[in-house]
């Protein structure tokens, strides 16, 4: 794998030879900055033919952003098809354009990135959780096709994920006085909280912010 320093200082060179000059800043660390979110498949197209208009978030350059390909995954409700999860882009660098060649994503707000479990069944998962259920309980009241052992790794992932999440939240609000201890109820007290008018109160976390929930 190519350290970031050395692909930063390939992309600088490239950038000088092909007379286009502007620095570059440091190539991002954080993954999860990478990803966008739009509420309804409308408005990933629409942004996706808006993307001259934007910058990398991997290199920062503008005008070099080109529609790659359909984000497809599986579909939770059948087992032979799959479902549009949104737009692959690509930072173009061939010919006279400085971008990086590398690619990222614009995901519908339901999507979980690299989960097929969708941010609706989480949200549900959640509320169920506050309502003073046991996961398994909770999880077996979903009636999703998906294993036991799905739900407790996804439980797993989101404890890990609670302090980038709590930030998010405290920009917004403080979090709201409540009786649960454990610090994933305290966090999805909070995200109810400051998205309550919202059902899927996930994919609303993720559209404000534009970061995924499980990173």
């Amino acid at each position: 794998m190519i350290a970031r320093g050395t692909e930063l200082r390939r992309l600088e060179r490239r950038r000088k030879k092909l007379g286009l000059g502007t620095p570059l800043r440091a190539v991002r660390s954080d993954a999860s900055s990478m990803h966008s979110f739009c509420r309804r498949r409308a408005s990933v197209e629409s942004r996706a033919f808006s993307l001259k208009q934007q910058c990398c978030p991997h290199c920062d350059v503008r005008g070099t952003l080109n529609r790659h390909s359909r984000l497809l995954g599986n579909d939770p409700d059948s087992a032979d098809t799959q479902r549009s999860r949104g737009q692959r882009v690509l930072c173009s660098n061939r010919g006279r354009r400085g971008g990086c060649g590398r690619t990222f994503g614009i995901f519908l707000a339901g999507v979980l990135p690299r989960h097929s479990v969708t941010s609706a069944l989480l949200a549900r998962l959640l509320w169920g959780l506050l309502a003073g259920a046991a996961l398994k309980s909770a999880a077996e009241a979903l009636r999703a096709p998906f294993a036991l052992e799905t739900f407790y790794r996804l439980r797993q992932r989101l404890r890990r994920r609670l302090d980038a999440v709590r930030v998010c939240l405290c920009r917004e609000q403080p979090p709201p006085d409540g009786i649960h201890t454990d610090p994933l109820l305290q966090t999805a007290a909070h995200l109810t909280s400051v998205f309550g008018g919202e059902f899927d109160v996930v994919a609303a976390f993720q559209r404000h912010f534009q970061r995924p929930v499980l990173g």
